[in-house]
């Protein structure tokens, strides 16, 4: 993606510091219109709705939504609104569950005012929304394999802290079964032992207030 003139954007920050400072910066940019500046995915979707959006700004949870709740609303976003970008910014860095999101690309958020607009200056600058980006100085390709659908809702349950004979019940498969699909996960998702695997578990299903925000 090339930035064109009259780009239209949305941000969604459940922190209104970086909301703030974001929307401050990008205004400054005199081809780009801020159509909603909103703290929750629900207002996202709203406004999507509502209004022509060209680009999204998102953070992958707000106060409702864990992570990984977060992710899968991305992914859904990004499957019925094809043609908007969908760029993540966020403090979370864990490669292997935001590559999920299919997102257009990924940014770490950065600290205070002036990280903040170093950190719009690299989107703003960037000529390619393929890669995933990073810091500058950590940038990395990664090549994780995607999950398929019911990969994903299995792991949605278990950042629920669901146990695989509840989710065996609730998905009406054996046992046996959740526990293949659960090693795929953790192959796919590169975790190399249970105990990584539930330590995963446990920060993905976290939500702002429960993960400790950044801070400005």
């Amino acid at each position: 993606m090339a930035w064109k003139r009259r780009e239209k954007v949305a941000i969604m920050e459940p922190l209104s510091m970086v909301s703030d400072v974001m929307s401050q910066i990008l205004r400054e940019e005199g081809d780009i219109i801020i159509e909603g500046v909103i703290s929750n995915f629900t207002s996202l979707r709203s406004v999507l709705e509502l209004r022509k959006v060209d680009v999204v700004f998102s953070e992958v949870y707000d106060a409702r939504t864990s992570i990984i709740e977060g992710l899968d609303f991305l992914r859904k976003l990004k499957a019925q609104f094809s043609d908007i970008d969908i760029i993540i910014h966020t403090e979370i860095e864990i490669p292997a569950l935001l590559i999920q999101s299919n997102a257009d690309a990924i940014y770490m958020k950065q600290i205070g005012l002036e990280g903040c607009r170093a950190s719009a200056s690299q989107i703003l600058n960037a000529e390619s929304m393929v890669s995933i980006l990073f810091y500058e100085d950590r940038k990395a390709n990664y090549n994780f394999m995607i999950l398929s659908d019911f990969e994903w809702e299995v792991l949605i349950m278990f950042s629920q802290q669901m146990s695989i004979a509840h989710i065996a019940k609730e998905t009406a498969r054996s046992y046996r079964r959740i526990s293949r699909i659960k090693h795929d996960i953790m192959d796919k998702l590169k975790v190399s032992n249970n105990v990584a695997f539930s330590q995963l578990m446990v920060l993905a299903g976290s939500k702002f207030g429960d993960y400790p925000p950044v801070s400005l």
